[in-house]
């Protein structure tokens, strides 16, 4: 978390904030980028552990973090907009590589799956 202060007042705690759902087995889930902060005066602010943007409802991070999806794409503080020729062509050519595995990956699931029922419909009968 980059925020050491909100509105004046001291960070004096920063962890991750507890999303409003669980896992099925009743542990509760975690959202590590959103960031719960306690202040100094004892009110809870919610944060972005990227910058030191903060709100008072947990829901409002969740929409700025999308911002922060480029970031981690383009292993850049600039968005993809401001991006040169080379750099975008770069993504395009890395894109065209993971399209190329997945299809190859996509077409051993589905023999796979043949394979499989094939066998299940042998055992049956």
């Amino acid at each position: 978390m980059t925020a050491t202060e909100v509105n004046g007042i001291a960070v004096v705690a920063d962890e991750p904030t507890a999303a409003p759902i669980k896992t099925r087995s009743g542990v509760p889930v975690l959202w590590v980028q959103t960031r719960t902060l306690l202040l100094a005066d004892g009110t809870i602010v919610y944060g972005c552990v990227h910058y030191d943007y903060t709100r008072d409802n947990m829901h409002l991070i969740r929409p700025y973090l999308n911002k922060h999806r480029d970031l981690k794409t383009t292993g850049s503080k600039a968005p993809a907009r401001s991006m040169t020729l080379d750099q975008l062509l770069t993504r395009v050519e890395n894109l065209s590589k993971v399209e190329a595995d997945r299809d190859h990956w996509k077409a051993r699931a589905v023999k796979a799956e043949k394979s499989l029922n094939t066998l299940r419909n042998a055992l049956k009968g």
